[in-house]
């Protein structure tokens, strides 16, 4: 069975852990850094359910948003992802308006701690 419940921490290795050593952001860029051909954004888009014990907040099952930017249009973390999440892109290689980026989307669903 694949794993379904991961930390913050640990979605930010698995993305590190990409062949393209494409830097990993969470919720935005880094803005004082020179973008490399290839970056790595990911989200908490929505909190679906919580699972609460004791009046206290232990499991959520959220919506993890995951876009990567590239500017050779077959870069690709499909791989990865299918590896780690079960997912494929949602899009794929989009043109980002007034940059020379491609933009590859992921969303998928899983369990993490109370605290994210």
């Amino acid at each position: 069975m694949a794993k379904i419940f991961f930390t913050r921490e640990e979605i930010q290795n698995i993305l590190e852990q990409n062949h393209l050593s494409a830097m990993v952001s969470y919720l935005e860029r880094e803005e004082e850094l020179i973008f490399p051909e290839n970056y790595i954004i990911y989200l908490r888009i929505s909190t679906s359910s919580n699972i609460y014990a004791d009046d206290i907040l232990h499991i959520r099952k959220v919506n993890i948003q995951v876009t990567h930017f590239h500017k050779r249009k077959l870069d690709s973390i499909e791989e990865l992802m299918i590896a780690n999440f079960r997912v494929t892109p949602i899009t794929s290689s989009i043109r980002q308006i007034d940059t020379d980026f491609w933009a590859t989307h992921y969303r998928f669903e899983c369990l993490t701690k109370g605290a994210w």
